[in-house]
């Protein structure tokens, strides 16, 4: 076993290396079921105003049918579309959302998809496996192409596609197909709201109720070799794309909010740059190309304009801000000590980064400043080393790896600093935390088992559960 030592610093405690076979798993797809027993035999002549309520009766079905007499696109299920879709500090006007936005029942509850994006919400999965004319005309304009976008493809094919001279070649499944047909991730499942209740008070108390667990999580893996690739995960039914290979270091950084693009940290023969690609794995860009500079901890602003990032380009950890093709790389932090590892906000304002600026050096805590990197503040004065930091879909939490009394937890704190809470309060090392998109869970590595395997738990911290079991290294998950 080898220990490779990296510059940027919570980096440089425990990334191993390990020499490991490569592992292969097929993916698959669920068949597609339109219309359900129940929807067949709730009677005509039962009506329903409520969409919940209309839903928990017919089990599934493509679209409201007469039975629905309720109002087209209610606001609860808009309300719960931007909360489930952590849209809840979106500024478009909500008779704007509901003309784009549809829902259906599944498996008796509401979903809903917003048609944003060019998203193909009224299509089902394209599961198809030929090449369309489209894409052998494309191929033979563009002959070995690393990529056929999906302006040619098709918003609605759950493949990735390359050209081979003239060829169109099927890449990789790159998306989930739900029960009823159509692609997972963009359809998000609607909560009735509760009368009279307010934002719940997360608890460590274990829960006897899982959260079902969907969706994907990019992550960084040395499965493959001696170094460390990207490898994307499909949770519900545990299927494995492999998206980089390559003879140097690659590890994983967070989707861009259409979940097409991916940040990623590489490294060279001697220096650390940021990059991005596509969500295949497919146009892998040096975004930062300083040749003699560590660049390091990506993250994209939530509107898509900004990427920040840490860059050792002044001598030490600083933040920086750069567009989204790298350009314009502008200094948001000027401190002699560390700062590095900045993540969003949710709505884009505020920037949350660690800093050993008031600490021991090496001694990091959290801090807060507006995303022009004025108002600094620090957040979190638990006595710790804090790492890694980020915030809950809601803007009202911020996640983290701590090491207090000589154990390393995932720990929770409200946005004004109140509220600090131990999730797992293992003996093992749980470190970096990822918020699932709609709140209800957070994935974090974690030791536990003798290597580092991902794993996903209840946004309580209750129900820890294995979704990579590899004797490899499994790290720094982020969810699609």
């Amino acid at each position: 076993m080898r220990k490779i030592e990296f510059r940027f610093a919570w980096l440089l405690l425990a990334l191993l290396m390990i020499t490991m076979t490569a592992c292969s798993v097929q993916t698959s797809t669920a068949a597609p079921t339109p219309i359900s027993a129940a929807a067949a035999n709730t009677p005509a002549s039962q009506t329903f105003t409520d969409p919940f309520t209309y839903c928990a009766a017919v089990g599934t079905i493509d679209a409201p049918d007469v039975r629905y007499t309720g109002v087209a696109v209610p606001d609860a299920v808009i309300n719960g579309f931007k909360k489930a879709a952590g849209l809840e500090n979106s500024t478009e006007p909500l008779d704007m959302l509901q003309k784009s936005t549809i829902w259906r029942c599944m498996e008796s509850k509401v979903y809903a998809c917003n048609f944003g994006a060019n998203l193909p919400c009224s299509s089902k999965a394209n599961t198809d496996k030929t090449p369309s004319q489209a894409m052998e005309e494309y191929c033979k304009a563009n002959p070995g192409s690393d990529s056929i976008p999906m302006s040619v493809t098709g918003h609605d094919t759950i493949y990735s596609w390359k050209c081979t001279k003239e060829v169109p070649v099927l890449l990789a499944q790159i998306e989930t197909v739900d029960s009823a047909g159509y692609l997972q991730q963009i359809w998000y499942a609607i909560q009735p709201a509760v009368t009279g209740s307010t934002s719940p008070t997360l608890s460590t108390a274990a829960s006897a109720t899982p959260v079902a667990r969907s969706g994907q999580i990019v992550f960084s893996s040395n499965r493959g070799g001696s170094y460390d690739d990207l490898y994307l995960l499909n949770i519900n039914d545990s299927s494995l794309v492999r998206l980089t290979s390559g003879d140097s270091n690659t590890f994983a950084g967070p989707f861009s909010a259409d979940g097409k693009q991916i940040l990623f940290t590489g490294f060279g023969l001697t220096k650390s740059y940021v990059g991005v690609m596509n969500a295949d794995g497919s146009g892998a860009k040096n975004l930062t190309n300083e040749a003699d500079v560590d660049d390091a901890f990506p993250a994209w602003s939530p509107d898509g304009k900004l990427i920040v990032f840490t860059s050792r380009r002044d001598g030490n950890n600083e933040i920086y801000v750069m567009n989204i093709d790298g350009s314009q790389p502008t200094r948001l932090t000027n401190s002699p000590k560390d700062d590095f590892a900045p993540t969003w906000s949710p709505d884009s304002k505020q920037i949350a980064f660690l800093s050993d600026r008031e600490n021991a050096t090496g001694v990091y805590s959290i801090y807060v400043m507006k995303a022009d990197g004025s108002a600094v503040k620090r957040l979190t004065n638990d006595k710790g080393n804090d790492y890694t930091p980020a915030w809950s879909p809601d803007g009202k939490h911020i996640a983290f790896r701590s090491v207090q009394k000589e154990q390393s937890d995932i720990y929770l704190v409200n946005t004004d600093g109140s509220g600090l809470t131990d999730l797992t309060n293992n003996p093992a090392d749980d470190w970096s935390p990822a918020w699932s998109p709609d709140g209800t869970l957070i994935a974090f590595q974690t030791n536990r088992d003798g290597n580092w395997e991902i794993y996903t738990m209840n946004a309580d911290g209750s129900d820890p559960q294995n979704i990579t079991q590899n004797p490899a290294d499994d790290q720094m998950p982020y969810w699609r």
